[in-house]
């Protein structure tokens, strides 16, 4: 609603608009199916997936009949305090009509190949554990924020160093290395509306 040019422009670039959730503080069930109508209504496009905040669990049969084909918020590892998704496949699968797509995490430990990962490990060692997934999984799911490119690092923030570390123009270098690497591999990239229907087919 607030920077509906931003996300046009996204949209017109190829890139695939997604609900997470209606707040990220709080949560109801009924804000499935809200987010996604919302979305549908500002940008006159499908909205299929879901990812929720926090990636917090959330039942796969309201995902489900709130309109959604497919649910990228398991993350497939242990998280003191959060989660341990030990015995959760690490590649995707179906329950029901939905498909669960994890976080990518490395076929060895499981250790998560998110951002906190992407920011505190040395790139070449991040890399690593990419090249691992991408041999053994055949596909990549790893994810960003957009904040995570500006500059958060002031005092006045409050936020902890391992959450700023390599942010802002440290960030957009190494996402463009990183970026650059994968290229230069000859991986492709794609959305999870197309990664969806490529693996179903």
């Amino acid at each position: 609603e607030n920077s509906k040019h931003l996300i046009e422009r996204l949209l017109k670039e190829g890139h695939e608009l997604a609900s997470h959730t209606w707040f990220h503080s709080s949560f109801e069930e009924k804000h499935l199916k809200e987010s996604r109508e919302r979305l549908e209504q500002l940008f006159s496009t499908k909205v299929t997936g879901l990812r929720m905040p926090r990636m917090m669990p959330v039942d796969e049969k309201a995902v489900e009949n709130a309109g959604y084909s497919y649910n990228s918020s398991v993350n497939p590892t242990f998280l003191p305090g959060r989660y341990n998704n030990f015995k959760v496949s690490r590649t995707y699968f179906k329950e029901g009509n939905l498909m669960q797509i994890p976080a990518s995490v490395s076929p060895n430990f499981r250790i998560p190949l998110f951002w906190l990962s992407f920011h505190n490990f040395p790139l070449f060692f991040y890399k690593k554990l990419a090249f691992d997934v991408l041999k053994k999984d055949n596909y990549l799911n790893i994810y960003f924020h957009p904040w995570e490119f500006s500059g958060i690092k002031d005092e006045a923030f409050k936020l902890p160093g391992f959450t700023t570390k390599n942010t802002g123009e440290d960030m957009i270098k190494r996402f463009d290395e990183f970026v650059g690497w994968l290229k230069s591999k000859n991986h492709t990239f794609g959305t999870f509306q197309e990664f969806q229907k490529r693996v179903e087919s």
